[in-house]
């Protein structure tokens, strides 16, 4: 019976913090990672403490080798996304304007998403390429 009643409560327990994980507040929270890609941007936006854009605004350099739901890779022009930011991930001293260096998860499986995983400001005066080579 003391078992049986462990199980279960360790069975719930890990159902919570799935949920948990995976549905707070409609974020996209990657549960299975399929990709993760360290790039440069430019921030463009922060987000809002309050309301529906919670998301971190990044002009992105091109990303050759990001890779489709099928695995193919079919690259990323440069461009700005909006990307939400993982818990726990500090955008303390960055402001619109700065050069980061930032790293984002992705998965194709459900539920879909991405997310920032983590971000440092580069130095003043860091270009960033956003040309396609």
């Amino acid at each position: 019976m003391r078992r049986r009643f462990a199980s279960v409560a360790i069975a719930g327990a890990l159902a919570v913090a799935v949920l948990a994980a995976s549905g707070g507040c409609g974020r996209k929270v990657p549960v299975s990672v399929a990709d993760v890609y360290t790039v440069r941007g430019v921030v463009e936006k922060l987000p809002q403490a309050e309301g529906p854009d919670r998301d971190l605004y990044i002009r992105h350099a091109p990303i050759p080798g990001f890779r489709d739901e099928h695995g193919k890779v079919v690259g990323m022009r440069s461009m700005t996304m909006p990307f939400p930011v993982a818990d726990g991930v500090s955008l303390a001293g960055i402001a619109p304007g700065d050069p980061v260096e930032f790293t984002f998860a992705i998965t194709w499986k459900a539920p879909a998403g991405y997310q920032v995983m983590r971000i440092h400001k580069l130095p003043a005066g860091t270009t960033v390429d956003f040309a396609s080579h």
